[in-house]
């Protein structure tokens, strides 16, 4: 009974890690280098080069070299990208910045990332400066 439930724990863990993976496969993705330390809700990223992946209603931003990452929800916003314009956009305060909308080349909508506590008390006293960055487009897979 008990090797039985080892298996069945095993194929359980085993169609969850397939699944995210294959639904992984055809999300629009882009690489984008941020030359700055950036925050996504609670989670402070440093500087280097981001892979931003769309999951649907959730955006997961990953180190090139794997040691930083950082998944969110995120609403839809509306309005075509041209096919060479993906980009991730940072709203700035007094030198901290936060990921606040993604745009991937060739899509009918981009992602707008909520804001943390820190980033609405940052904007009620400073209207800020906002950053966009271009991204190459990832290849799919």
């Amino acid at each position: 009974m008990r090797t039985l439930r080892t298996i069945a724990a095993v194929v359980l863990m085993l169609g969850f890690v397939v699944g995210s993976t294959y639904g992984q496969w055809g999300a629009p993705k882009m690489k984008v280098t941020v030359p700055f330390q950036f925050s996504i809700g609670q989670t402070t990223l440093s500087a280097g080069q981001y892979l931003i992946t769309s999951l649907d209603d959730r955006v997961l931003v990953q180190e090139v070299g794997g040691r930083n990452n950082a998944i969110t929800f995120a609403d839809r916003r509306y309005g075509k990208v041209s096919e060479q314009n993906s980009r991730a956009i940072f709203d700035c305060y007094f030198g901290e910045c936060f990921l606040s909308q993604v745009w991937f080349s060739g899509q009918e909508a981009g992602h707008t990332l909520p804001q943390s506590k820190r980033q609405i008390q940052l904007a009620k006293t400073s209207t800020g400066q906002q950053f966009a960055l271009l991204g190459t487009t990832k290849p799919q897979s």
